[in-house]
């Protein structure tokens, strides 16, 4: 998952010296010694790597876009040697936007193991978690569910509500595995799996001495929002730049510290009214169509970034459509930090 086995990186190459050719030769010859590496090292780190964000989540039958985003909030990692594996429990909470049912807010757990694997090449290190099998069927629970007249078994263009979001954003999407790429700019995270000297696409080049916290292409339905984010600011002299491209539906932004985000997306996952955040505004504005690149000097601490089309739903309160189009505003964004 998303950014996991990062730290293992950290601590071989700065234990290894790996900048020199033959050290990195030796050690993507080795399977053993890059399965101590992670057995070792990486195990520990997994967990907190993957607690520090959002994992974007997208079906293929929609496209490129996000249509939603998973956030975990419970770890737990076993180590098993015999098999070269990692098992990891996890759990968290998340929404999607899907044709009829509109916004779905929903629960998971899930047992996963992963064979993993690295690589380190001169300008990257690539990090790969192998999906083997689910330990346990995944728990999907339904927390809301935004359209008053669908229920888990209403049919969709992918499916009934509740086999979308279990075989096509938990099952399916976890089952494709992930690609970490460490560059020195910062950390990318793809599903699947990526064979040097592939990378992640990323939406804009980076600026200079920033490093890119996240970048992706998500859509954002009339009355909904797609909360990015959390982004951690360690320094007093720091910035978050959120540069982001606008098409469709003109969209806001909000940006908000972290209890405040997570309150405020608790709401929006049990398919509450659309309503302002619980706290405080630390900053807001207007994303035209268009290109925006804005700086958000921000004291230590962890934060949101919101986006929302404020466009009107496609049907009315009770369920009945209305007879005209919907306006969908998709973002092309990065978020880096950098100083002030």
């Amino acid at each position: 998952m998303r950014r996991a086995f990062l730290a293992t990186m950290v601590l071989a190459l700065a234990f290894m010296g790996a900048g020199c050719p033959c050290v990195r030769s030796a050690v993507n010859a080795s399977p053993e010694l890059r399965w101590w590496l992670f057995s070792n090292f990486g195990a520990s780190k997994m967990c907190p790597e993957m607690l520090k964000r959002g994992v974007p989540l997208k079906l293929t039958q929609l496209g490129n876009a996000s249509v939603g985003r998973f956030f975990p909030n419970q770890c737990f990692v076993q180590v098993d040697d015999t098999r070269k594996a990692i098992v990891m429990s996890a759990s968290g909470t998340g929404y999607a936007t899907l044709p009829v049912a509109r916004r779905v807010g929903f629960y998971v757990g899930m047992t996963v193991e992963y064979l993993p694997d690295f690589r380190l090449e001169s300008d990257a290190t690539y990090v790969w978690g192998k999906f083997s099998r689910f330990v346990s069927p995944p728990d999907l629970r339904i927390v809301g569910v935004e359209n008053p007249v669908v229920n888990l078994a209403t049919r969709t263009p992918v499916g009934d509500v509740a086999t979308a979001i279990g075989n096509g954003l938990v099952a399916g999407e976890i089952g494709k595995g992930f690609t970490v790429v460490r560059q020195d700019d910062g950390d990318d995270f793809s599903l699947g799996h990526l064979e040097p000297p592939q990378k992640p696409p990323r939406q804009f080049t980076t600026g200079s001495d920033h490093v890119v916290l996240g970048s992706d292409l998500t859509e954002v339905h009339g009355q909904s929002r797609d909360y990015l984010g959390p982004f951690a600011v360690t320094d007093n002299d720091a910035a978050l730049f959120f540069h982001a491209k606008v098409d469709g539906a003109p969209l806001v932004y909000a940006v908000v510290e972290r209890s405040v985000g997570e309150a405020w997306r608790r709401a929006y996952e049990g398919a509450q009214p659309i309503a302002g955040p619980p706290g405080t505004l630390i900053a807001q504005g207007m994303l035209g169509i268009g290109e925006a690149n804005l700086r958000f000097p921000l004291a230590p601490g962890t934060y949101y970034v919101v986006v929302e089309n404020q466009a009107p739903a496609p049907f009315a309160p009770l369920g009945v459509p209305l007879p005209v189009p919907e306006q969908v505003g998709y973002v092309s964004y990065s978020v880096e930090i950098g100083a002030r």
